[in-house]
């Protein structure tokens, strides 16, 4: 762990003093990210949080801190709507540029009793669209009081279009499942 490696801070009469707050800070944050990525089923398993924050900005904000910026240019993707009682809505978004999406967060706030069904579809121009989330064709993801983690490591190419699809089998409640999609570019010289 990153944590192991670094001294213990020098005594505070020392004129060189680090940050050493912010060093440890980071240390910890790079630590979370060596554990997700180590994961042994990282490439199909979800993770799921249960209880964890729903909205768009939490989401959003997680994915910020999990993603250091010597990473180079990433994309986050947010989709959100308030799906009506018992109809079916979606919501499309450009993709930005080609690469891959490497994580996915589908957050279901208590409540839902798997009555939402969400599914996230890639779109790419002039061809038939694909099915990334979940990867079983004409399928769909429903949960209650969880968010989801996701990483597909699906290639991309712009332009295209991510739809989100969401169905809302609940015939007395109004629903909002917001999905996140992070798309990282492709390598330099190479496929996506």
């Amino acid at each position: 762990m990153a944590m192991e490696r670094f001294p213990p801070p020098p005594s505070p009469s020392t004129p060189e003093r680090a940050p050493w707050d912010e060093v440890r800070l980071l240390a910890q944050k790079i630590d979370k990210l060596i554990e997700v990525m180590q994961r042994p089923a990282a490439l199909m398993a979800p993770m799921l949080i249960p209880g964890a924050p729903g909205t768009v900005q939490q989401l959003t904000l997680l994915l910020q801190e999990l993603v250091p910026e010597t990473m180079g240019r990433s994309a986050i993707i947010p989709f959100q709507k308030s799906v009506a009682t018992a109809y079916q809505d979606e919501q499309e978004r450009m993709v930005p540029f080609s690469g891959v999406i490497r994580d996915v967060i589908m957050a279901f706030p208590a409540g839902c009793q798997q009555l939402v069904e969400v599914c996230l579809k890639y779109f790419p121009q002039g061809g038939s669209y694909s099915w990334i989330i979940p990867t079983i064709t004409e399928s769909y993801i429903a949960l209650d009081d969880f968010t989801v983690l996701f990483q597909p490591r699906f290639p991309i190419k712009a332009p295209g279009m991510l739809r989100v699809e969401w169905w809302n089998y609940d015939s007395l409640n109004t629903h909002n499942v917001p999905v996140i999609a992070t798309i990282f570019p492709s390598r330099v010289g190479g496929s996506p």
